[in-house]
């Protein structure tokens, strides 16, 4: 099921249709217990992501607007920015997280 969005950097933006989930990552040690957290994801048809006629990768400082908020393009350690969330590299996964 995909809901609207709108996929921001800087002055540019486009509307395009996501799929809303989550990634489970681990955040660190204590003790003999593990701390863990989760993120928000956008799932997108890659070709989707044009903006100004030229299709983008995800980065820093890139928005995501959805359900009247504004989440922040995430970088994961074990991800990066994204990944791709099917094996034939069509859909992307962007890590978000809301911003403040």
């Amino acid at each position: 099921m995909t809901e609207d969005v709108i996929y921001k950097r800087g002055e540019s933006s486009v509307n395009l249709r996501a799929t809303v989930g989550k990634t489970d990552f681990e955040v660190g040690e204590e003790g003999c217990f593990k701390v863990g957290s989760h993120v928000v994801d956008f799932l997108l048809t890659a070709t989707d992501l044009v903006l100004n006629g030229s299709p983008v990768l995800p980065e820093m400082g890139d928005e995501i607007e959805y359900n009247g908020k504004t989440f922040t393009v995430l970088h994961l350690p074990s991800d990066g920015f994204w990944r791709w969330s099917d094996p034939y590299g069509k859909t992307m996964r962007i890590h978000t997280k809301i911003a403040n």
